[in-house]
């Protein structure tokens, strides 16, 4: 006879806190750099892009 058998599945992990934590912490420093990187390329980069025969004042 084999053992074909289906194991019961596992209750959830507690004292989880700590992970949604540094998960929040990671995303958030993520999100944060992508806005800096961003931001900076609009004021750097875009206005040359897009406009470069505007002013640069009005370009950004």
């Amino acid at each position: 006879m084999t053992d074909d058998t289906v194991s019961a599945p596992r209750p959830p992990r507690s004292g989880g806190i700590g992970r949604v934590v540094g998960a929040s912490l990671i995303g958030t420093t993520i999100e944060w750099y992508d806005f800096f990187l961003y931001g900076s390329a609009a004021a750097l980069v875009f206005n040359k892009l897009f406009f470069p025969t505007a002013d640069p004042l009005v370009g950004t």
